[in-house]
């Protein structure tokens, strides 16, 4: 839209800019070379120029305005672009800070899982170990119990009681497996646990690193297209601050030129105007030495103007100060 605007401003405000000072030159070459009377001045043409003037200026500066408030629009529709995309870049930055941190427990879950698993595996074996270690005692104990008992019937002072030692250490021998089983089983269910939690987690976890990737790539596009819109506004707001200025340039030569044709209504010399239009044509020579009043249309009236300007003001001081508007 930047460009487009001075684009905008060059075609549709400079031509009835050109055409209102070609106009004012034209009074001023008629004021420098009619006389002071109403008869040896073409009193129509002066008037009809003072109003093409005023009329050119005037709709110089409506089309000037149109192009500053579309530009204003603009301006407006890339600061609340601006404002949606730093608020969804926000947006994406708290989401991806949140799955960062549940990627983050995710791999810390899993790193405390293994561990416990690999613990829990080092455990199972030894448990293992443990039960057959009590189940081969509960099998001696057994068969010692059961010799015991055999010689019972030929030596039943020496059978007897060993039957009766062996059977109590069976006993306890028996409690010792059981014990072992439990501690198998519950590491057993342990190692399952943790495997089936590391089953979810690895399930988990490769999807939302490639969800946090996705956004970390969002976000990133999104804060070079934040910069790259905020250099459009900077770039807006300076084309805006400088067609604004050329507009507000426009409306001081519009006042000048509309005093011009108020004081041209009822024109009897050309006295009375001298220094409206010497006002004229220094308000035109204010017009901002940049784009877009560099078009060279612009710069050869202004040119021509400003050399004859020294004119108009030394005819203004030689005019008779008792020509009046009646």
């Amino acid at each position: 839209m930047e460009e487009e605007a001075d684009r905008m401003f060059e075609e549709r405000a400079l031509p009835h800019l050109v055409q209102s000072l070609g106009a004012l030159q034209c009074i001023v070459q008629a004021a420098l070379s009619g006389g002071r009377s109403i008869e040896e001045l073409d009193v129509a043409r002066v008037q009809q120029q003072v109003e093409v003037a005023s009329k050119e200026v005037e709709l110089s500066v409506g089309q000037a305005q149109e192009v500053c408030e579309q530009l204003d629009a603009a301006c407006e529709k890339a600061t609340a672009q601006h404002g949606q995309l730093s608020q969804q870049c926000r947006e994406q930055a708290a989401a991806l800070q949140d799955l960062q941190t549940k990627v983050q427990q995710l791999e810390s879950e899993r790193e405390a899982a293994n561990n416990r698993l690999q613990v829990a595996t080092v455990s199972f074996r030894q448990a293992e170990d443990t039960l057959r270690s009590a189940r081969a005692k509960v099998g001696e104990k057994q068969t010692g119990r059961d010799v015991g008992i055999g010689l019972s019937f030929l030596l039943p002072c020496v059978g007897i009681p060993m039957a009766v030692a062996f059977e109590k250490e069976r006993q306890l021998s028996k409690c010792q497996e059981a014990v072992a089983s439990d501690d198998r089983s519950q590491l057993r269910a342990d190692i399952s646990k943790e495997e089936k939690l590391l089953a979810h987690v690895g399930a988990q976890l490769p999807e939302l690193q490639t969800q946090a990737r996705g956004l970390e790539q969002q976000l990133q596009d999104g804060r070079t297209a934040e910069e790259q819109l905020q250099g459009q506004r900077r770039e807006l707001a300076q084309r805006q601050e400088r067609l604004r200025t050329s507009c507000h340039a426009l409306t001081s030569l519009q006042g000048k030129l509309a005093a011009l044709k108020a004081q041209s209504r009822h024109l009897y010399s050309m006295g009375p105007l001298l220094p409206f239009l010497e006002e004229a044509i220094l308000q035109s020579l204010l017009l901002p030495p940049q784009p877009p009043f560099t078009q060279p249309g612009v710069q050869r009236v202004l040119g021509d103007l400003k050399v004859l300007l020294p004119r108009v003001k030394e005819l203004h001081l030689s005019q008779d100060t008792s020509d009046y508007l009646k």
